[in-house]
């Protein structure tokens, strides 16, 4: 099932993979939801950041945010281990660091 989800997320993301970073099998260790600011962005951190994404974030407006989300929210409250592939290139306006616009989120096997 794995390989099934993670082939269908590169084939449909073919274009973007050169500006994804994916990170290692780590837990969500912040989750921040916020009311207002980007008509109501999401960022999480995980326990083992990559070397350029500080957390990773999604936007009220993204197709997926409502499966992200669900995705997001389970993980964090389960202490499950989660691979996170975000866009190195799409800085989150809302920290000086730099959050990586959430490319993908996968349950490894």
């Amino acid at each position: 099932m794995k390989k099934f989800i993670l082939g269908i997320v590169l084939l449909l993301g073919i274009n973007h993979v050169e500006a994804a970073e994916a990170s290692q099998a780590t837990t969500i260790s912040r989750f921040i939801s916020y009311n207002q600011f980007g008509g109501g962005d999401v960022v999480f951190r995980i326990a083992n950041p990559t070397a350029n994404c500080y957390g990773y974030w999604i936007s009220k407006s993204d197709a997926g945010f409502n499966a992200n989300l669900s995705l997001i929210l389970a993980a964090y409250q389960a202490k499950t281990k989660i691979k996170a592939y975000g866009h190195t290139d799409k800085k989150w306006a809302g920290s000086g660091n730099f959050w990586c616009k959430l490319y993908a989120i996968e349950y490894p096997g």
